[in-house]
């Protein structure tokens, strides 16, 4: 038993402080980014985060001690659940900012697109436990990547672009510690970074006025005409690939296969072209330059490099950031919360909640490294990369370097869904951790 004298003693207590510590620090900042300068008040948001808290950390206590190897049993049960719950709030869900993503049960609203992550991790982590032996087959990356794509596609729908977006590095690192070829994951990198790189040239084309310029470019702006010109190119693919299949020439592999990625990335290019909304689009362009939009798309961007700049080496002090204070600084409770903790407490408090940050991802690549049992080795990875992509997207979007998505910074943003998921990812790690004494 976990609470007994032998259990208590397997359990990560450096891990527990760390996040702990990390939690506290996102309320204080909670705090001050509520906090009105003028009439000494606080909206509150603290008192929510802080219950939230307490929630997650009953959860993670709770998974701490079931085994975790439950988890793959009801694997598939997690994962057919929360579709059902992505498709209500899709259809039925409470509007925010203009995304459907949250359902709204009165006195507290859920986004089951936060839990959906985990889920993802919990049925690839089972499937590819279970394929071990073939999972170098290309044909084995065929069940893993609709089990991405499924809820991904159900996300854009909403619109999330912040939360669909994790799901490709998920699958990519799963595929890779679940022994996938190496040649296999790059495929679906370039068939991501097409599906990715065409919709924005030809938004950011528009969006200056440059039709006319570039005959080829002008050739593909009318997305119909590329959806035409992928499928004739992907039928080119299949008519080579049974030829190949028949005659055994090898050359014809080197017309298939790379006829197959430009094929898939530019029809998923034209799906993202179709869901996308323009505001969207605009927001990945302006992280490249956001002087093209600066009362607008580019606001957030250059008040959050402001108020990052301007905390020096010590900061300003605690509730003294003016960008945060006089209402600068846009989404400063969640989005942009690391903007405070720069402002107010410098590159110093920078440095040490990236230092808190570090050492649980370092204990997640640990417990990957040191589980007894493939199952547990990739749910350690899956819950790795969810952590270190939401803290890499989120602060490269304060800083200027990533394009603005909303992803909250686990731990620290204000928010009871993402909050209670990192505790539940936590729990999972601690019991993985402890666990791998017993086999």
């Amino acid at each position: 038993m976990l609470f007994s004298k032998e259990g208590l003693s397997k359990i990560d207590y450096a891990l527990v402080i760390a996040v702990v510590l990390t939690v506290f620090i996102g309320i204080l900042m909670i705090y001050s980014a509520g906090f009105d300068p003028i009439d000494k008040v606080n909206n509150g948001l603290y008192r929510k985060q802080l219950l939230w808290f307490i929630f997650g950390f009953i959860l993670m206590i709770g998974l701490a001690i079931v085994n975790y190897q439950s988890l793959g049993e009801f694997s598939l049960h997690i994962y057919v659940i929360l579709i059902i719950l992505l498709i209500i709030t899709t259809i039925f869900g409470t509007p925010v900012r203009n995304t459907r993503a949250w359902l709204n049960f009165g006195v507290f609203s859920i986004q089951p697109s936060e839990f959906m992550k985990l889920g993802l991790v919990i049925i690839l982590a089972k499937y590819l436990e279970i394929r071990e032996r073939d999972i170098t087959r290309l044909r084995e990356l065929v069940v893993p990547a609709l089990l991405t794509f499924i809820p991904m596609l159900i996300i854009l729908k909403q619109p999330d672009f912040g939360t669909a977006i994790i799901f490709i590095p998920i699958l990519l690192t799963m595929l890779f510690v679940g022994g996938a070829d190496i040649s296999h994951l790059l495929s679906i990198v370039l068939i991501a970074t097409i599906a990715m790189v065409v919709p924005m040239v030809l938004t950011y084309r528009e969006w200056i006025g440059a039709e006319g310029s570039n005959f080829l470019l002008d050739f593909f702006q009318d997305v119909n005409l590329l959806l035409v010109v992928s499928g004739v190119l992907l039928l080119v693919t299949l008519v080579t690939f049974v030829l190949h299949f028949f005659s055994v020439k090898k050359f014809l592999r080197k017309i298939y296969i790379p006829g197959a990625v430009i094929s898939l990335g530019l029809m998923t290019s034209v799906v993202i072209q179709k869901l996308f909304k323009v505001y969207q689009k605009r927001r990945i362009l302006v992280f490249l330059n956001p002087d093209l939009d600066p009362q607008g798309s580019g606001y957030n961007i250059i008040q959050s490099k402001i108020a990052i700049g301007s905390g020096g080496f010590f900061g300003k002090g605690f509730l003294k950031g003016s960008q945060s204070q006089l209402g600068f600084l846009p989404e400063k409770s969640s989005d942009f919360i690391f903007s405070v903790v720069a402002e107010e407490w410098g590159f110093f408090g920078a440095l040490v909640l990236l230092a808190l940050f570090g050492f649980i991802i370092f204990r997640c690549v640990q417990t990957a490294f040191e589980s007894k049992d493939k199952f547990g080795a990739l749910l350690a990875s899956g819950i790795g990369t969810i952590l270190f992509f939401h803290i890499l997207i989120n602060i490269g979007m304060a800083v200027g370097i990533m394009p603005v998505t909303g992803l909250p910074l686990c731990f620290v943003s204000y928010g009871g869904s993402n909050l209670m998921m990192s505790m539940i990812c936590i729990g999972i790690m601690l019991n993985i951790r402890a666990r791998k004494f017993v086999y």
